[in-house]
């Protein structure tokens, strides 16, 4: 994976040879990663062999916490130094997320721990209080859910951890998030990102606290119903330009924390929509769209890697009633471009 050191040169950041693996807590070469989604029910380590049968050297794991709503002070959640077996899906609980960590590692597959808020009718997005007392209640609260994983990810050597996903309207409280950081560094020893909504990351007031600007990538890239890989590899040019400039202000790499497509028609005007009504079937939209990312991005100095939303344990579709809603590249044309990418020798 990429060196997310803290060690920058002429405003970016100094690179060793790429596709390493993670060694010693810290990530080694650039990130070729998937999501891993965690599975209902208990497997075996087996279930990362294809992963590393493809090239991939990372996955992000997620733990949830829940709000009901985007206005509620609470944060939800199991607390992972408590047991809790039986409860929720196994591999987003601690037990299986620990299995899965030391798992990946003993196959030169390192961890990015990415905890999600889950709300209900909503999305992280929309988390905003009406009052500064609420406002801190809130902090308070997910505070304690973020440092308990942060403790979880020191005890157990995993080598990243994300310390907020999509969290838009909260990032205005830079006093709060610089406050989080750096408790969170006090107990974490290894790689922070945050994981910036696509239309957020350049408002984001506290990269410099990080090790790394991380993207959820979902930006639009075309209205055709399948555009191949040459107009999808135009469109990511002033992309490319903006994520180059910041990276370049603020002297860290850009990882995309996530980036998918669904294999459908017209998912590529609007790749963050999770389903649509009666989509067509289109495995090569996915496809050119893995494709254009990766040779956009892959080669750069500045770009510390990629996780591709996203990787079942189960060898199945996420959305059953529709294959063109999922967004797994498993079995598809997609899964054999990863392949090539991540098996290719930097230069």
């Amino acid at each position: 994976m990429l060196a997310l050191l803290r060690v920058v040169a002429v405003g970016l950041l100094a690179l060793p040879a790429l596709g390493g693996g993670p060694t010693e807590g810290r990530w080694q070469g650039q990130a070729r990663g998937i999501c891993w989604e965690g599975s209902p029910r208990e497997h075996g380590a087996e279930a990362l062999d294809p992963l590393a049968a493809l090239g991939v050297n990372a996955i992000s794991q997620t733990p949830f916490a829940f709000m009901r709503d985007p206005h509620e002070t609470a944060v939800r959640f199991a607390s992972p130094a408590e047991p809790h077996e039986g409860r929720g899906w196994w591999g987003e609980r601690a037990e299986g997320i620990r299995f899965l960590a030391h798992a990946a590692r003993e196959r030169k597959i390192g961890t990015l721990l990415k905890p999600h808020i889950w709300l209900h009718d909503s999305w992280p997005g929309e988390i905003e209080m009406r009052s500064d007392a609420a406002w801190q209640a809130w902090f308070a609260s997910y505070r304690e859910f973020l440092l308990g994983w942060a403790r979880f990810a020191a005890a157990n050597g995993i080598e990243g951890l994300c310390i907020g996903n999509e969290l838009d309207k909260t990032t205005v409280r830079e006093r709060e998030w610089r406050a989080l950081i750096a408790e969170v560094r006090a107990v974490y020893p290894g790689l922070l990102t945050y994981a910036a909504n696509w239309t957020d990351f350049e408002a984001i007031p506290f990269w410099d606290l990080l090790d790394a600007i991380g993207v959820n990538a979902y930006f639009p890239l075309s209205d055709a119903a399948r555009p191949d890989v040459a107009e999808l590899t135009r469109a990511w040019g002033p992309i490319h330009a903006r994520l180059e400039k910041l990276s370049q202000r603020v002297g860290l790499p850009v990882i995309f924390t996530e980036i998918g497509y669904r294999p459908a028609e017209h998912a590529l005007s609007h790749p963050w929509v999770w389903e649509d009504e009666n989509p067509v079937l289109a495995p090569e939209c996915q496809a050119s769209a893995y494709d254009a990312v990766l040779r956009t991005f892959l080669d750069e100095p500045w770009f510390g890697g990629i996780f591709f939303w996203k990787w079942h344990a189960e060898e199945r579709v996420s959305n059953r009633r529709n294959p063109a809603n999922s967004y797994s590249p498993r079995g598809l044309g997609a899964e054999e471009v990863l392949r090539r990418a991540f098996h290719k020798k930097p230069g």
